[in-house]
């Protein structure tokens, strides 16, 4: 049977005349008609007699309604299928996404998307930078979510916006009353060292290398939630991004901007050569939109 001719015969059995059909489908009664006078005699035999004036589905056509209405409303979710992704509200998006933005904006993001368009699947990864950008290039991944990215050949990006570096400390440690401190005032502190190698770590170590900080280090670590949470437990104090300083983790911390702001910026790369799917561009502008009004609310 031809796509019309299931979809003429599941209204006339659905509907119980050709009349009702044609309106269901809003085409006319001879069109109805003479669709199921082709599929009848395509088939070899008849779908519905005459009674009396009213259609009576045959034995046949009992049989076959089954696996018809079975294909039907796989048409019908094609259909549906189709004008989501048409319109940005289906689909599957791959991402890989740095710590920290893992740990309160993605997750803000993905429940008001999903609010929206229940039909969107995801997959998210936890990478540091070398094998997101390995991802990208190898179509692993949809978008990467990365702190300062460098430029690379063949990938582009997308600005969500800004952070900074901040110090976590406990009460006591950090005794001034000023909002923010300066980074020199760090000199000989026991700082939790961060053995990150991608682009946050580069702008950091610079502005520390530039300033000619003494610092000591009992515990490396290579997460700065880690260290965060190493600061909420005593052993010390650690410069981490914004976003991991915000977050819920043990013991009571503090955090202070530093006198001359130590910035990044919040992006999104893609392949060149993969272009973003609707779907995807829809929830990148969410995910803006989510982390612009986290740091309003945290103000």
């Amino acid at each position: 049977m031809q796509m019309k001719q299931i979809e003429v015969f599941h209204a006339i059995y659905s509907t119980g005349s050709v009349s009702n059909a044609a309106r269901l489908l809003n085409v006319s009664q001879p069109a109805v008609s003479k669709t199921l006078q082709r599929a009848e005699d395509q088939l070899g035999f008849l779908l519905f007699k005459r009674v009396k004036g009213k259609l009576i589905a045959t034995d046949e056509a009992h049989v076959l309604f089954g696996e018809v209405s079975n294909v039907y409303q796989q048409i019908l979710s094609l259909q549906k299928k189709a004008r989501n992704l048409k319109a940005g509200n289906a689909g599957h998006i791959r991402l890989s996404v740095m710590p920290s933005l893992g740990l309160n904006v993605l997750p803000l993001a993905i429940a008001r998307f999903l609010a929206d368009n229940p039909d969107v699947t995801f997959d998210i990864q936890t990478r540091h930078y070398e094998d997101m950008i390995r991802s990208l290039y190898e179509h692993e991944i949809d978008v990467g979510l990365a702190f300062s990215p460098s430029s690379h050949v063949g990938l582009s990006s997308y600005s969500f916006g800004e952070g900074e570096f901040v110090c976590v400390y406990k009460q006591g440690d950090l005794d001034d009353g000023d909002d923010r401190v300066d980074l020199k005032d760090l000199d000989g502190k026991n700082i939790i060292s961060i053995k990150d190698s991608g682009p946050l770590s580069d702008i950091l170590f610079k502005r520390i290398l530039q300033t000619g900080v003494n610092t000591t280090s009992m515990i490396s670590v290579q997460t700065y939630y880690i260290a965060k949470n190493l600061v909420g437990y005593g052993m010390g104090m650690a410069i981490v991004d914004q976003l991991t300083a915000m977050a819920e983790g043990p013991g009571e911390t503090l955090y202070k901007g530093f006198t001359t702001p130590i910035t990044y910026s919040v992006t999104g790369l893609y392949a060149e050569n993969h272009p973003l799917s609707n779907v995807c561009r829809n929830f990148l502008e969410c995910f803006k939109t989510v982390y612009e009004e986290f740091f309003q609310v945290s103000d």
